[in-house]
């Protein structure tokens, strides 16, 4: 990868961006609130959302999963996410959102009788995903929110890894030593979802694209590594 593209390069300041909220900050970026649907009820046509600041509004709310509605528990709850079809028809190649008649407007923020503060009503739309965890990283650097690489790199790959970019078989091999069979399994899902969802929708931005795409050739390897130790543990046991 490289140097000259420095605005998606790892730095070294992982830790406060660890334990963020990516949907809560999403949400922030259009200055709305976070907003929940009651578990394995109906996705419905509009939403009322609460506004933070009448400014970079949202057009639409995602309604994302990666399980079929007909699959839906009882506990099941689709993730719900604001975008701006202007920031996804730059930022994505993929056509999810509807297109509005001619004339249409953004939403505009209202007030609501015996509430405080302003609300928008945005149309939702449904959105089947390989991975719905994923989509809040993808849609923040997709569409443009979002350029601090230490938030992207720490979502993907433990702190000592990245402090070996750009070395993919010294990062595989350092995160085959650090992790332990639980940790690789859950960045192997994580990595491999947002993968997918890239490959699904499309996003632009080739540096992030690419980054991405280390990660994730980077946690593969590091568990051909660690299932190569495990094999070669077991054969060296004597009976």
């Amino acid at each position: 990868m490289s140097c000259s593209r420095p605005h998606l390069l790892p730095s070294k300041q992982y830790i406060s961006a660890e334990d963020c909220d990516l949907l809560d900050l999403l949400c922030s970026r259009f200055n709305v609130a976070k907003t929940t649907l009651e578990p394995a009820s109906e996705i419905p046509t509009t939403l009322d959302i609460r506004v933070k600041q009448d400014a970079h509004i949202p057009s639409h709310v995602i309604a994302v999963f990666d399980i079929p509605e007909s699959e839906w528990g009882s506990s099941y709850q689709p993730l719900l996410v604001p975008i701006r079809v202007d920031l996804f028809t730059r930022g994505f190649r993929s056509k999810i959102i509807p297109l509005s008649p001619p004339g249409s407007t953004f939403p505009v923020p209202y007030c609501a009788e015996n509430a405080e503060g302003q609300f928008v009503t945005l149309p939702v739309v449904p959105l089947l995903v390989p991975h719905a965890p994923s989509i809040p990283l993808l849609f923040l650097f997709g569409l443009g929110l979002e350029t601090r690489s230490h938030l992207l790199c720490c979502r993907l790959l433990p702190a000592e890894v990245i402090g070996e970019f750009p070395a993919p078989p010294t990062m595989a091999n350092i995160m085959a030593t650090l992790c332990n069979d639980e940790q690789l399994r859950e960045r192997s899902k994580f990595n491999q979802g947002l993968w997918k969802n890239i490959l699904s929708l499309g996003p632009r931005d080739s540096h992030f694209i690419e980054l991405a795409q280390t990660a994730w050739n980077v946690t593969v390897e590091a568990r051909r590594i660690r299932q190569r130790n495990t094999a070669s543990h077991i054969t060296s046991v004597p009976n």
